[in-house]
């Protein structure tokens, strides 16, 4: 097994659990991870979707429901797979793990890619057609073959065309920024992207977040460039940090100090395109809760992901945090994204935009 396991990765476990990796680095013996799918037989949840896949009854997990549905879901899966969940001193915090012993099988994204691409065009369905047309697009930007791979529902084929997501994995981030600026430039009657408009309809019609106004949303959407269509498909761009480029230690203390709202200007976004991901910021300020200096925001939420460029004045709630490195450095940070805002009433109330005015 490799040392590295990457962010997005599918991990089938030994207990029948298939898990998503969360993160591109993790603590000793351990995988971060999401559960996706737990055997029926194994667990009782509420409130979760049941599906037959894998020639099996699963639960499709899913923490993205009410706080009440998530706390009765997490207390069960703490109970019925203790192993898999960390609760971790140096955070103060728990995740959700795969012990390292309990991997079964790895889904390798880059080797089915390679076996996808045996394939004639000609016998690929219209689905798989766009997937060979959004490849195609990031080899055009000069990223080589073996710095991408197919993921998820894509990757293991139980895609449902027309509704599925095409999952791609960019391996580094110097490969990822090189793919969505490509994208984002591009000209291409193939690729589509939801214009400020179509933000401004989706925001009407599904009234998103009450942490936005129409103009914020539209604003902070549009200039994504991580998902979009290919063919009428979604994609959606996973960028994963080779081992030599995690800025994350498991070795750092972070101390909790509740939750803030802090506003700073972005000096830094090289680190927002993999997650955990991080904005580098200056002239902070924190305007609900102690007035310390903060560093940087953090965000282990996809929806963060790339939501600010460099130059942009941001505001986040999120939990504030004091960061003792193993070098001795101390600084404050701000964190959005943690497991426990699936339970807590801080998950509501975490955003991170761009200001327009």
């Amino acid at each position: 097994m490799s040392e590295h396991l990457y962010e997005s990765l599918l991990i089938d476990t030994i207990d029948g659990i298939q898990c998503k990796v969360y993160s591109n680095s993790h603590p000793d013996g351990k995988i971060i991870v999401k559960p996706k799918y737990i055997p029926i037989d194994k667990a009782n949840f509420v409130d979760l979707k049941k599906r037959f896949i894998f020639s099996k009854g699963m639960f499709r997990f899913n923490l993205f429901t009410n706080k009440e549905s998530a706390t009765t879901n997490l207390s069960e899966f703490k109970l019925k797979f203790p192993d898999y969940y960390f609760q971790d001193e140096k955070h103060q915090n728990w995740f959700l793990v795969v012990p390292k012993d309990k991997i079964k099988e790895i889904k390798d994204p880059k080797t089915g890619l390679n076996e996808f691409m045996k394939v004639p065009e000609t016998d690929l369905d219209p689905y798989l057609k766009a997937v060979r047309g959004i490849v195609g697009l990031i080899l055009d930007s000069g990223i080589p073959l073996d710095k991408i791979g197919l993921n998820h529902s894509t990757l293991l084929s139980n895609y449902t065309p027309g509704k599925s997501d095409i999952d791609l994995v960019v391996y580094g981030k110097e490969n990822g920024w090189k793919a969505v600026n490509f994208l984002s430039t591009v000209q291409n009657e193939r690729l589509t992207w939801k214009t400020e408009d179509d933000w401004r309809k989706y925001y009407r019609d599904r009234i998103v977040s009450k942490n936005f106004n129409e103009n914020e949303y539209a604003a902070n959407m549009v200039q994504k460039k991580d998902d979009g269509f290919i063919d009428g498909n979604v994609f959606s761009i996973f960028v994963v940090e080779e081992p030599e480029e995690s800025w994350y230690s498991w070795e750092d203390e972070h101390i909790p100090l509740g939750t803030v709202k802090v506003r700073g200007s972005v000096i830094e976004d090289y680190n927002s395109i993999v997650r955990p991901g991080y904005y580098e910021i200056k002239n902070s300020e924190i305007i609900e809760g102690s007035n310390v200096e903060v560093k940087r925001i953090v965000t282990w939420s996809r929806p963060f992901v790339l939501q600010a460029k460099k130059g942009d004045n941001v505001e986040a709630v999120g939990l504030l945090e004091k960061v003792k490195t193993k070098s001795g450095e101390e600084f404050h940070q701000v964190v959005l994204g943690y497991f426990d805002t699936y339970s807590d009433e801080r998950g509501e109330k975490e955003y991170l935009k761009k200001l327009i005015n």
